[in-house]
């Protein structure tokens, strides 16, 4: 009799119970591992999302950030004012075009890192920053700053300095603000002249119309002494030195009647070389008695200028006057003119004089500034201010003990006239 299929398996595999137990653990496992991993896949999709989203808002936040630096980077760049920062280490950390133009540093300053020891900074304000970097520096104080240019002309900047505080309430370093004020101290300079004239106006009436009385009697006196004496003496010679004094005298009371009272230009045409020959002529005298040698080389052409002709002639006494003084004994006067293309004409008065001294060439034109003991300094002021009323400009050149040169550039006219 046959036996039941199990019954034959179980006596070929006695182990059969236990390999289905193995089986059925197998199929366990492998259906907890395939949940276990269709869950990882699903937490790894979920941290794929996660990870895309913050990498979506780093990119956002590095543009921002990006954007922002950009955009504090163009207005420094764009400011009139200097800024220099500084951290506590002493490098400078920025230095935006405005700073580097002020203070004539390199254009590597505005994207390099560098010690502020090793850059060419004034001298005042190295010392100024290495002070700001101290732990007990008062921030509070500003410095002004004289600082040459290349041209050679000097410019004033404000300073102002104030420390950069982190989130944490930490001084990170110093901010340095430079402010330009060269054109304000060119008004305040214009101003305290404006009021030193004001202030010697009334006193220049009076004093002006107290010495011109007796000033037109000894005039008269003089001359009809003149006309008593014979030609070639020496009282002739006294009297004629006299009207030399008068001259000298009138044009002192003239100069300061001028500055009381600045008067409206009476503006004509009129021929700007017969007015430089008819001064020339009045002065003559002066200068020959001074052993002065005058030369004039004035155009052949009628030049024609729109001006006021007295006003002018008295900005040529003061010139002349003014070269007197600078040759006490014996000297060479040139007068040059010179017709420009550019609708300009130039008179040049160049002396052998003593000449000025570099520092004080820029002040010459001031009010009351006078090297000459016996000088008031308001000749040349007047000149300035004769000048510039006429639309025109004035310059000085001079060289100690060689001489100076006073080149005046006036407006031709602008038609003939009727």
């Amino acid at each position: 009799m046959t036996q039941p299929l199990e019954t034959q398996t179980e006596a070929l595999h006695p182990n059969y119970e236990k390999l289905l137990r193995a089986f059925d653990l197998f199929t366990s496992a492998s259906a907890s591992l395939q949940n276990s991993y269709l869950e990882l896949q699903s937490e790894a999709r979920r941290l794929s999302s996660e990870l895309e989203c913050a990498n979506t808002e780093l990119i956002k936040s590095l543009e921002a950030k990006e954007k922002i630096q950009n955009y504090l980077s163009s207005i420094l760049e764009s400011l009139s004012n200097g800024v220099l920062v500084v951290n506590p280490e002493g490098m400078l950390t920025v230095c935006n075009p405005a700073a580097s133009r002020m203070l004539g540093l390199p254009q590597s300053t505005w994207v390099t890192t560098q010690p502020s020891e090793s850059l060419p900074l004034p001298d005042k304000l190295r010392t100024w920053i290495r002070e700001s970097l101290q732990a007990s520096a008062v921030m509070t104080e500003d410095l002004e700053l004289e600082v040459a240019s290349a041209e050679g002309n000097s410019r004033f900047f404000m300073v102002s300095r104030s420390p950069v505080i982190d989130p944490k309430g930490k001084c990170s370093g110093t901010t340095i603000i430079l402010k330009d004020i060269t054109r304000l101290k060119e008004l305040e300079h214009q101003t305290q002249r404006a009021q030193r004239l004001q202030a010697m106006g009334e006193m220049a009436v009076q004093l002006a119309h107290e010495i011109r009385n007796p000033l037109g009697s000894i005039e008269l006196f003089a001359s009809l002494l003149k006309s008593e004496l014979q030609p070639g003496t020496d009282t002739r010679a006294w009297a004629d030195q006299i009207s030399t004094g008068i001259r000298f005298l009138n044009t002192i009371v003239s100069n300061m009647l001028s500055f009381a009272r600045p008067s409206k230009l009476q503006i004509r045409h009129f021929d700007l070389g017969e007015l430089i020959e008819t001064t020339l002529s009045f002065v003559e005298p002066v200068f020959a008695q001074r052993r002065i040698q005058v030369r004039c080389e004035s155009l052949q052409e009628f030049v024609s200028l729109d001006g006021d002709p007295e006003m002018l002639r008295q900005m040529l006494m003061n010139l002349f006057m003014n070269a007197l003084q600078a040759m006490p004994e014996e000297g060479n006067l040139n007068v040059r003119t010179r017709q420009q293309s550019s609708g300009w004409v130039e008179i040049a008065v160049e002396d052998s004089g003593i000449g000025i001294a570099p520092e004080n060439i820029d002040r010459i034109f001031d009010p009351f500034f006078t090297t000459n003991e016996k000088g008031t300094g308001l000749g040349l002021s007047l000149v300035y201010q004769i000048v510039e009323k006429h639309g025109g400009r004035v310059e000085a050149r001079s060289e100690s003990g060689k001489g100076t040169c006073f080149t005046v550039c006036l407006p031709l006219a602008r038609s003939e006239p009727c």
